[in-house]
């Protein structure tokens, strides 16, 4: 497996995702990583919850929040949100709206927490509590059907020309590790994705989500797959995803950590992300 410098510096509880994607990726592409720390001894605070208990959610985020063709709210970030309220048992109500809307009305006391679109930050932590993530962000590089690449180390790469849509944190990530490789931006991933396709590129790098709706859709042509496992990097490609409450919600964070972590546990997790994905992008 091979291993780029400063990739792995990760620094999170979750060291058994960073073991087994920093660097090439997975040891076994196929798996579904774990992306919470679960405390099998974890128990419910003392204090009960009170519902119900409404639910904020980007209307536009898929494969994580989004409508579906009859206008009900589906996606990752809401089955994972739905199943853990039925693990905790209260009563939960989603409150779909445009991402820019999500903070103003978290902030107006509109809702209790949200639950998909917001990724953390400096800022966002000073005025919310944070779930420990239920999902990390990463990159990855796929190539065309039969190309002579085993593995996506930075010699092997050297000269190649690999694309990436600039300004994104794919860019970022590239131009630290692959600074020998002939980068090639792009100014829309559409383009980026069907360059690729038409062989005016030896590979992307692009989100590993993106890509596997991509490669599995027919604007591929089914022409291209994944090279190697994902990569994380949390200077870079990585970002976490949780849930958000209100400041004054302190304990439906903690429900929501127990929640999330039963469901992690039971293999619920897996089930559900399984539900949304054409097929494992890791």
């Amino acid at each position: 497996m091979t291993t780029i410098p400063r990739v792995c510096l990760f620094a999170t509880a979750q060291a058994l995702i960073v073991f087994l994607m920093c660097g090439l990726g997975l040891a076994a592409p196929q798996a579904f990583p774990h992306f919470r720390h679960v405390d099998p001894l974890a128990s419910l605070p003392i204090e009960r919850l009170i519902g119900p208990i409404t639910l904020l959610t980007d209307e536009d985020y898929a494969p994580f929040s989004y409508k579906d063709a009859g206008g009900a709210m589906v996606g990752i970030s809401v089955d994972m949100a739905l199943k853990a309220c039925a693990e905790i048992q209260v009563v939960c109500q989603l409150k779909p709206m445009a991402f820019a809307d999500l903070m103003p009305a978290l902030a107006r006391g509109e809702g209790d927490a949200i639950i998909s679109g917001l990724r953390p930050s400096a800022e966002l932590m000073e005025k919310t509590f944070m779930t420990r993530p239920y999902f990390f962000s990463f990159g990855r590089f796929i190539m065309r059907v039969g190309m002579p690449f085993e593995t996506p180390d930075i010699r092997t790469l050297a000269g190649r020309r690999i694309g990436f849509v600039k300004g994104t944190s794919h860019q970022a990530f590239l131009e630290t590790y692959y600074e020998r490789s002939a980068l090639t931006p792009f100014s829309t991933e559409a383009e980026l994705f069907e360059s690729l396709r038409v062989g005016k590129l030896d590979a992307v790098f692009a989100d590993s989500l993106r890509a596997s709706f991509w490669m599995n859709g027919t604007d591929s042509h089914r022409c291209c797959v994944p090279l190697g496992g994902g990569f994380i990097d949390d200077r870079t490609v990585t970002r976490g995803l949780a849930f958000f409450t209100r400041q004054n919600r302190g304990l439906l964070r903690e429900y929501f950590d127990f929640a999330l972590d039963r469901l992690d546990e039971k293999g619920e997790a897996e089930k559900i992300f399984s539900r949304y994905l054409p097929t494992s992008p890791f």
